[in-house]
């Protein structure tokens, strides 16, 4: 057992566990039973009714008025804030994210690929940017800096603080472990060269570039191997993110399993996406990411592709061969349509990320404006397996009101054009 449950008050603990309460009777209403039921159906192909998320963390601080701790331990307060969250999205965005009924704790396996540090800069504490000091300036001459990445995974912290959250909460609600793997090798090369010196190397030194993704893919290919073989792997089938704003209900994972049996790659949901190599031609993405990306993601039971990239430009010659595809993200950068005839029919969910602006920079909400915009997606994916993940929002120009109204809109249009 965690050493840190001595750290929560007694009086901590009996508000932290009246809040379980709290959030597990709204999980066990009817309006929850329905939506779990109605994701479980989406994600196995079951249902063609839309599933529409807001995600909330990159505009968290809209909310930060509303957040008046009780706790003053940290690992009470960690909980509680756990809660305050999900009351949050319940109370103010109200959209399909599904109440949980159980804690989830996350399993991560991480890798540091070639063994160099990352230095970057932060200027401007309140925003997102930053400068990295990029350590290979010229693949030739660097190249004897890419060494074997050291890898992990925190598998027993995380067992220790499931264990921790079950002394607290365990009897109420079920504490379960989850593991969802990614993958971002475009980012990582990205982060140690540049965007300009990824992009001339693939020209001038083709070869030295292949040797370094072969380099990336077989310490990704390790980890899994590692993860496999310690037993590390957990189920990520139930009300857990799945990235991109999505989660992983599904009754098709794990794959012939019995409840006791170890679970392996195959069982569970994976994600990459390539938004670096946007701006190369399909026939480069195809030669020197997609057999990569092909390797490290064919392990997983369930992929999830994408993120702002358009996935139309690739989709043909490298994107439709990922063989397990499950989710594709359509960017505001896609050819909706285009995305949509190829689709339509099959099994892949067309994964829309609307346009941020109509929620986070208009003064003044354009619901006329908007709704023409989800109606285009709509009509782009018609018959195909439609899910909206509205993402990469950081303001609601003060509104806490706006993601409802902004879901509701959305509502609004399924109803009109499904």
């Amino acid at each position: 057992m965690s050493d840190t449950r001595n750290k929560i008050e007694t009086r901590e603990r009996e508000y932290l566990r009246d809040l379980a309460r709290k959030q597990l009777e709204i999980a066990n209403s009817e309006e929850m039973k329905k939506k779990e039921s109605h994701w479980y159906k989406f994600n196995d192909f079951k249902t063609k009714e839309p599933v529409v998320t807001l995600e909330r963390g990159t505009f968290n601080k809209e909310f930060a008025h509303l957040w008046n701790p009780e706790c003053q331990t940290e690992a009470a307060r960690n909980i509680e804030y756990y809660f305050h969250s999900n009351m949050v999205q319940y109370e103010y965005i109200q959209d399909d994210t599904v109440m949980p009924k159980d804690y989830a704790v996350g399993i991560y396996a991480w890798i540091k690929p070639f063994n160099i540090d990352i230095k970057n800069e932060r200027h401007i504490s309140e925003t997102y940017a930053y400068k990295i000091d990029y350590e290979i300036k010229d693949l030739e001459a660097d190249f004897h800096k890419l060494q074997k990445s050291p890898m992990g995974c925190n598998f027993d912290n995380a067992v220790r603080h499931k264990e921790f959250i079950e002394d607290i909460l365990g009897d109420l609600m079920p504490v379960r472990l989850a593991f969802g793997p990614s993958c971002y090798l475009s980012y990582h090369i990205n982060n140690i060269m540049g965007l300009e010196t990824m992009m001339t190397s693939m020209y001038d030194y083709p070869e030295l570039f292949h040797r370094m993704m072969q380099m990336l893919t077989d310490d990704y290919l390790e980890l899994w191997d590692l993860v496999e073989k310690n037993g590390y792997i957990r189920a990520n089938n139930f009300n857990v993110g799945a990235c991109q704003g999505s989660y992983g209900f599904t009754h098709q994972l794990p794959v012939n399993k019995g409840e006791n049996e170890k679970l392996n790659m195959g069982d569970i949901w994976g994600y990459i996406n390539s938004q670096e190599t946007s701006e190369i031609s399909p026939d480069m993405y195809h030669e020197f990411f997609f057999p990569y990306y092909k390797k490290v993601s064919e392990s997983f039971g369930r992929l999830g592709y994408g993120c702002c990239e358009s996935v139309s430009s690739i989709w043909e010659k490298s994107v439709s061969k990922y063989q397990n595809l499950t989710k594709v993200s359509i960017s505001p950068w896609c050819d909706e349509e285009y995305i949509g005839d190829k689709l339509r029919g099959k099994n892949i969910v067309y994964h829309r990320k609307p346009f941020p602006n109509y929620l986070a920079v208009d003064k003044e909400f354009d619901e006329k404006g908007f709704a023409e915009h989800i109606g285009r997606s709509l009509k782009a994916a018609r018959e195909c397996f439609f899910e909206i993940s509205y993402r990469d929002v950081y303001s609601l120009q003060g509104d806490i009101y706006r993601g409802k109204k902004v879901y509701q809109t959305i509502r609004k249009c399924i109803d009109k054009f499904c």
